[in-house]
């Protein structure tokens, strides 16, 4: 414990010293009853949440576990994956449990305790550096932030935000002289942590540069450099500068995100920075974001080696940390989307808290720091827009922004406003500590009731966020076919294919893939099978249906565009289970180039393969009712019957058109033809001009060009 906070504990009467362990033991059961309803807050959260929503990630980390739970070996459907983090290894016994919903309950629940076990080595930092009330506030307090939103998702971050936090703590105790042994274990843990998450690298690049500045400003430094002049020193400065651009080249020659970044859109990297540290700021209640800047320097600690440990790891670890997350999210905004990048920042905030504390309970603090601090946090909150999604996962630091945009219609600038007042305020109470004039039992209730305004602005912005989650899932599950795992159930959990056609939007698939483990393979016949793991696109190898790569599996969950030739075990709305009783596989029939929706662009095909080969009647449907407003032109039709034959990319198409039929369709209309034909045959529909909805007021910007239904009627037997 550092000098201030000895003193600080000494000025509590005598008395504790004798207390009796019964009296310690009482003591403790208020820390114990916030402790166990805070937990059941993020419990409860936890509960709510009914199934994953953020694909591709919570499934591939399922598809990595599941394989370590199944085989001790990392894979994606099947196929062999390099390691990715210990997380995958942490969740994979629950995957023993039988029960898929069962097994997701568990680990949401681990998840969540494990990061509330954050809370410990916050707290044993802050006893290095504050007295006990102050710790247990920042230890509360870490355990609050918008990082808590993370913890029912199925992803590395509720590991690694207390990893990231018990690493601190060694890499503060080793700084501040605890010896050799703290020193290695600091090591040890910064390696580790790169195992959880590779951004935790971070934490040994802090601890690195924390040292070295500890170095420059320490004694034998000061020795060394007792004899120079003002060309020594500006020999160093060259020096390390040089060293700076060499550093600088040898990071882009290693990393190319890196170089792209700061080479092409340094602009960009400094503006998502910003707006992440934004995020964090406002999500922590700006007055901790103030504070903890302003306990980075503070002359009167200057004597206290926890403090300076602290002062030169903290700084160390914003910068590198920011400047990850900054170069992070400028180059997913060149290769993804552009998004604010907060999720990368949650780290700092258990440091900031600590510096909060430090802050407070500092005899001195210096006003030119909180002025600074004040100022720039002040310029963060209220220069950039704030993301108002329910919720924006990358950022649940604007949750609290969000639920004053939900619940009282606040708009951008009203938000902004509250800021600008909330900044104010919280200047006001930084200035407490220099209102000597102000008695003390005042200060400390005025402190008391700000500790718990900012852990109440925490929580509400978190648990905003966190329902914000919860209500999206619930409507996910509200589109899922009952029950969940109806897969699993049909098959007794023998191995299944997914084989879907035309897969829009893979959400549907991702679920089902997530429900039923006896999925083991996500393929399709256009190239629309989503990842995360390896996919195929099946090819038609003869005119009469039959599939490449046969698995040999018995079952295949089918889309509603691919009619395999088998026994329908269970049909759901848009999927169907067939059991294959011959193999290889084989098309009845499949549709080519139409959307969910039914909607084909210029060209749509159908192919209808048997079983047998009666003559009977194409019937062919084309509708522009889907999209009907009368300002919008008709279109020409031409349709084309004949016998299959595949193409260069062994897809079925007419080998001679055996019937044509050409008709205008306007608008609004609808049309049914019918046509000879007899198996295998395939029918092409090409429709000129297309349309686009958004043209004529509509939200769709499709090539449109009919909605076109097919099917086959053999006919009658005599």
């Amino acid at each position: 414990m550092s000098e201030h906070a000895a003193a600080a504990e000494a000025a509590v009467p005598a008395a504790r010293g004798t207390a009796t362990a019964l009296d310690r033991f009482l003591a403790l059961i208020p820390v114990a009853i916030v402790a166990i309803a805070v937990l059941s807050v993020f419990l409860w959260q936890a509960a709510s949440r009914k199934t994953p929503t953020i694909f591709s990630d919570e499934l591939e980390w399922t598809q990595i576990s599941r394989a370590i739970a199944a085989t001790g070996h990392a894979a994606r459907r099947g196929e062999p994956v390099s390691f990715k983090s210990l997380y995958a290894f942490l969740i994979a016994p629950a995957w023993w449990i039988h029960s898929t919903a069962t097994a997701y309950a568990f680990i949401k629940y681990l998840d969540t305790v494990l990061m509330c076990l954050t809370a410990i080595p916050v707290y044993l930092l802050s006893r290095m550096l504050v007295p006990r009330p102050a710790a247990v506030f920042a230890a509360f307090a870490s355990i609050c932030t918008s990082a808590m939103f993370y913890a029912a998702f199925l992803i590395p971050e509720p590991l690694a935000y207390p990893t990231f936090a018990l690493t601190a703590y060694a890499c503060v105790k080793a700084l501040a002289g605890g010896g050799r042994r703290w020193t290695i274990s600091a090591i040890v843990l910064c390696l580790a942590a790169t195992q959880v998450r590779g951004e935790l690298g971070t934490l040994a690049a802090s601890f690195a540069i924390a040292a070295l500045v500890l170095f420059l400003a320490g004694p034998t430094s000061k020795r060394l450099r007792r004899g120079w002049g003002r060309l020594d020193y500006l020999g160093a400065a060259v020096l390390g500068l040089g060293a700076l651009v060499v550093l600088n080249k040898l990071i882009s020659s290693h990393s190319s995100q890196y170089a792209v970044v700061t080479q092409t859109w340094p602009d960009r990297m400094w503006s998502l920075g910003f707006q992440a540290g934004s995020a964090l700021a406002i999500g922590l209640g700006v007055l901790p974001a103030m504070a903890g800047l302003a306990s980075l320097w503070l002359p009167s600690r200057r004597d206290d080696p926890a403090w300076r440990a602290f002062a030169a790891f903290a700084a160390s670890a914003i910068f590198t940390v920011s400047a990850y997350t900054a170069i992070k999210a400028a180059y997913l905004s060149t290769v993804f989307a552009t998004r604010v990048e907060e999720r990368n920042m949650i780290y700092l905030g258990p440091l900031l808290l600590v510096g909060t504390a430090v802050y407070f309970t500092t005899r001195r603090p210096w006003l030119p720091g909180i002025l600074v601090a004040g100022a720039f946090v002040t310029w963060l909150v209220t220069h950039y827009g704030y993301q108002l999604d329910y919720p924006y996962f990358e950022a649940p630091g604007y949750g609290i922004a969000a639920m004053a945009n939900r619940a009282w219609r606040w708009d951008q600038p009203t938000i902004r406003t509250a800021l600008y007042i909330t900044s104010a305020v919280s200047f006001a109470i930084a200035l407490v500590p220099f209102a000597r004039f102000v008695p003390a039992p005042v200060r400390k209730g005025v402190l008391a009731v700000t500790a718990l305004a900012v852990i109440g602005w925490m929580l509400t912005g978190e648990v905003s966020s966190a329902r914000g989650s919860s209500i999206q899932s619930k409507r996910f599950v509200a589109n899922l076919p009952k029950p969940l795992d109806w897969v699993d159930q049909a098959t007794g959990g023998k191995p299944v294919t997914f084989l879907g056609q035309d897969i829009e939007d893979p959400t549907g698939e991702w679920e089902l893939e997530f429900w039923n483990r006896s999925i083991k393979h996500v393929w399709s016949l256009d190239a629309t099978a989503p990842p995360p793991g390896p996919t195929l696109t099946l090819d038609v190898k003869s005119r009469y249906g039959a599939l490449s790569s046969d698995p040999g599996f018995d079952y295949v969950v089918t889309t509603s565009n691919v009619d395999l030739i088998g026994r329908t075990v269970k049909a759901q709305p848009g999927l169907t289970l067939v059991q294959l009783l011959s193999h290889p596989w084989r098309l009845q029939q499949a549709v080519f180039g139409r959307s969910s929706d039914g909607w084909v662009g210029s060209d749509g095909s159908y192919a209808y393969f048997g079983p047998g080969h009666p003559k009977g009647t194409a019937v062919v449907s084309v509708s522009r009712s889907g999209f009907c407003d009368p300002q919008a032109p008709g279109t020409h039709v031409t349709i084309r019957v004949g016998p299959v034959a595949l193409d260069e990319q062994q897809k079925p198409v007419v080998a001679q058109a055996t019937a044509v039929r050409r008709l205008f369709l306007a608008n609004c209309a609808q049309k049914t033809i019918r046509l000879p034909a007899r198996p295998p045959f395939a029918v092409s529909v090409h429709v000129d001009p297309t349309v686009r909805p958004s043209d004529y007021g509509f939200s769709d910007s499709r090539e449109l060009g009919a909605q076109v239904g097919w099917s086959f009627k053999p006919a009658p037997s005599r």
